[in-house]
């Protein structure tokens, strides 16, 4: 009898984290194109049939790799937590966390900007920032009813975290290689010059 689907004993989560670390090192370095899976699997410390037998395809390893790396859970509970009282004090907790985010996942993006750019990326739209911006756009949504700030939610939400994605991918260019709080601070009192009501 053949079964599918995922297995149930403790190796398979490690063996999982062990093949996307795997990945992410070999697919930062040589892109995903110059890396094999067979290469992925001999970092990983698997074999090959191990590597298609959790994660099927190249494609889907990128893909769970992506999903990895988005953190929506987590900016869900930040977004949870915000106290709501001072609206200035709130999106610096956001800009914060999702700059230190994007930093930590910074090889990811560029793996993924990568692959976009050379036009072979064929996947479906990223889920894990799209699900970000939406969850970014229902809080500006409350906002903007409690006539705090202006604008349509989604452009809002958009140009929130475009700002900070432009920070993160170019701090190399301004010679700012850890997050400068100060010029994050900044960056939301001058979005909220714009969008404030």
């Amino acid at each position: 009898m053949l079964v599918t689907g995922q297995r149930s004993h403790p190796g398979v989560e490690e063996t999982r984290a062990k093949i996307l670390a795997a990945a992410r090192e070999l697919f930062e370095c040589n892109g995903t194109r110059g890396t094999t899976t067979r290469e992925v699997a001999e970092t990983a410390g698997v074999n090959e049939a191990t590597l298609f037998r959790h994660f099927g395809s190249k494609r889907a390893l990128l893909d769970a790799m992506r999903e990895q790396a988005c953190g929506v859970e987590l900016f869900r509970s930040i977004l949870g937590a915000l106290p709501g009282t001072d609206l200035r004090a709130d999106l610096k907790t956001i800009a914060h966390y999702v700059v230190e985010h994007m930093i930590a996942k910074r090889a990811m993006m560029c793996i993924s900007l990568a692959e976009d750019a050379a036009g072979t990326d064929d996947a479906p739209e990223w889920r894990g920032p799209a699900q970000i911006a939406y969850d970014l756009a229902a809080y500006f949504t409350e906002k903007v009813r409690a006539g705090l700030v202006r604008g349509e939610p989604t452009f809002v939400a958009r140009y929130f975290l475009g700002m900070f994605f432009s920070y993160v991918v170019g701090r190399k260019l301004w010679d700012s290689v850890v997050p400068d709080h100060a010029t994050i601070d900044a960056m939301v009192d001058g979005f909220l010059s714009g969008v404030s009501a």
